[in-house]
C-alpha cells in the first residue's frame, strides 16, 4: 500500500469515527469487525506462506540463515528493549503493564499462531488448480485498506481521550533508531556467518519489506542474496507479528521496531491491539521513514 493510500484511508476512517464518537454501538461494531478482519489477515498470511513453500524448500542453508538473521533481529531488540526499561524503571520499580499478564500475551501469540496456522492448512488441502488462481495479494491488499480505516475509525472515535501530548519529543528520532539498530543487527549476523560486512548490511536494509529489497537485489544478479533477503524480510514480519502481544509488555515500542516498514500498514493494527491507540500515529510515521529508507539504503549498499 503506498503512503498516500495508507493516509487518506486513515483519515477517512479517523473522520468518520470523530463524527461517530458518541455512538457506542458503531464503536464496538467497529472494534469487534477490527478483531475479525485481523484475523483474516493473518489467515491470508498462511495462505501466502503455504503457496511459498516450494521457494522456502529450494534450498535449506539458505532458509535456515535467513530465519536465523530473523531471529537475531528480534532476539537483539527484545534484550536492548528490556534492558532500557530496566534502567528507566530503577532496582525498586515495579514493572509496567500493558494489558494483562503473562498468561493473556501467550494466548494472543497461540491465537494468532492458530489463524496462520489454518490459513496454511487451507490453501494445503485445495486442489493445485484452485489454490494457483487465488488472488491472495489482492485479497490482502483490501483487508489491509479495510483495517487501515477501521484503525483510522477507533482513532478518531477515541481521539478526545488519547494523551498523545504526553508522548516523548525524542520520538521523531524512533524509525533512525530502528534503522541503525537493524543495520547493526546486520554487522553482528555478518560476524557470526563469517560473510563481508556488506552483505550482512544489504541483508537487513530492507527494514521487513521483502517485495521491495528482494527485487532490487535481484536485479544486480545476486540470486542467493535476493532469496536471502526475501525469506529474512518475510520472517521478520512474521515474528513481528507473533511477538508483539509479549513485546509491547516490554515497550510499546518495541513491536513498531521489529515491525520496521511494515509498521505503517501489515503491522499497525497489532501495535494498536496490544501497545495502545496512543500509539498508532507513531506506529505510521516509523512505518513511513523506515519505507522510504529501504530504496536508498539497498541502493548504497548495493554500488548503484
Amino acid at each position: 500500500m503506498n503512503v498516500l493510500a495508507l493516509l487518506l484511508l486513515l483519515l477517512a476512517g479517523a473522520l468518520a469515527g470523530y463524527a461517530s464518537r458518541l455512538n457506542e454501538k458503531a464503536i464496538l461494531l467497529n472494534r469487534a469487525a477490527t478483531r475479525y478482519a485481523i484475523g483474516s489477515l493473518l489467515f491470508i498470511m498462511g495462505t501466502r506462506l503455504a503457496r511459498s513453500r516450494e521457494l522456502f524448500a529450494r534450498d535449506l542453508g539458505v532458509l535456515a540463515a535467513a530465519v536465523g538473521s530473523s531471529l537475531l533481529l528480534v532476539a537483539v531488540f527484545f534484550l536492548v528493549f528490556w534492558a532500557a526499561s530496566k534502567a528507566r524503571r530503577g532496582p525498586a520499580s515495579e514493572p509496567e503493564s500493558n494489558g494483562g499478564g503473562g498468561g493473556h500475551e501467550l494466548a494472543a501469540v497461540a491465537a494468532n499462531v492458530a489463524w496462520i496456522a489454518l490459513g496454511a492448512a487451507a490453501f494445503l488441502v485445495l486442489p493445485a488448480r484452485v489454490s494457483a488462481d487465488l488472488p491472495l495479494e489482492a485479497v490482502a491488499d483490501w483487508l489491509l485498506r479495510i483495517l487501515v480505516a477501521m484503525i483510522g475509525f477507533d482513532l478518531g472515535a477515541d481521539l478526545h481521550r488519547l494523551k498523545v501530548k504526553d508522548l516523548p519529543l525524542p520520538l521523531l528520532v524512533l524509525p533512525f533508531l530502528n534503522i541503525a539498530m537493524s543495520l547493526g543487527c546486520g554487522a553482528v549476523f555478518s560476524l557470526v556467518r563469517g560473510i563481508p560486512v556488506r552483505e550482512g548490511l544489504l541483508l537487513y536494509s530492507g527494514l521487513g519489506w521483502y517485495s521491495l529489497s528482494s527485487v532490487l537485489i535481484a536485479q544486480k544478479g545476486l540470486v542467493v542474496m535476493s532469496l536471502l533477503a526475501f525469506i529474512h524480510n518475510l520472517t521478520r514480519e512474521l515474528f513481528a507479528i507473533l511477538a508483539a502481544p509479549v513485546a509491547a509488555r516490554v515497550s510499546p515500542y518495541l513491536p513498531i521496531h521489529i515491525g520496521g516498514a511494515t509498521s505503517m500498514d501489515v503491522m499497525l493494527p497489532f501495535v494498536q491491539r496490544y501497545s495502545g491507540r496512543t500509539f498508532t500515529l507513531v506506529s505510521v510515521y516509523s512505518g513511513i521513514v523506515c519505507s522510504l529508507a529501504v530504496i536508498p539504503l539497498v541502493r548504497i549498499l548495493l554500488g548503484s
